[in-house]
């Protein structure tokens, strides 16, 4: 089990078409635009149908993560891909919680972008942080920008 295999199996998986799924989520979105607009349905019902619509997006998420996962070879790098993943599915109540207070007014759209602006900046952070140490952790580990790169060039 080497990295070219993990990039060949990596970039395969995330060549595959989702277009009717992303056309039904587009075609969703609109319906709970307009239906929000005109109050046929609260704003708590549209929170919690667009988190039923995420989920989809987090289950391939967690395959993505458990394609890198089996060519690891470390248990501490093992652990940590499944614990970044379990952290992305937990901290979706908190994104959902800080859309609502938008929705409902407790704060103002000026609060919100700058959470917003400074939730988007740790997380890219903490995103190049993590490849970082898993990249010492475990030398099988492909990196993003490894990833970028041999798609780039077409040798995957």
């Amino acid at each position: 089990m080497d990295k070219r295999s993990q990039m060949r199996e990596l970039t395969a998986f995330d060549e595959k078409k989702h277009s009717t799924l992303a056309f039904l989520s587009a075609v969703f979105v609109g319906l709970m635009f307009f239906s929000s607009e005109y109050n046929w349905l609260s704003p708590v019902t549209v929170m919690c149908l667009s988190v039923v619509v995420s989920l989809p997006d987090f289950r391939k998420a967690w395959r993505r993560e458990n394609i890198k996962k089996q060519y690891l070879t470390s248990q501490e790098a093992k652990r940590l891909v499944h614990l970044n993943s379990i952290f992305g599915l937990a901290s979706l109540p908190l994104i959902v919680l800080w859309v609502y207070t938008l929705l409902t007014d407790m704060i103002s759209l000026q609060t919100f972008a700058l959470i917003g602006l400074g939730g988007y900046a740790l997380s890219i952070l903490e995103h190049r942080l993590y490849e970082r140490h898993m990249v010492r952790l475990d030398d099988n580990y492909v990196s993003e920008a490894e990833l970028k790169e041999e798609r780039k060039w077409g040798s995957a």
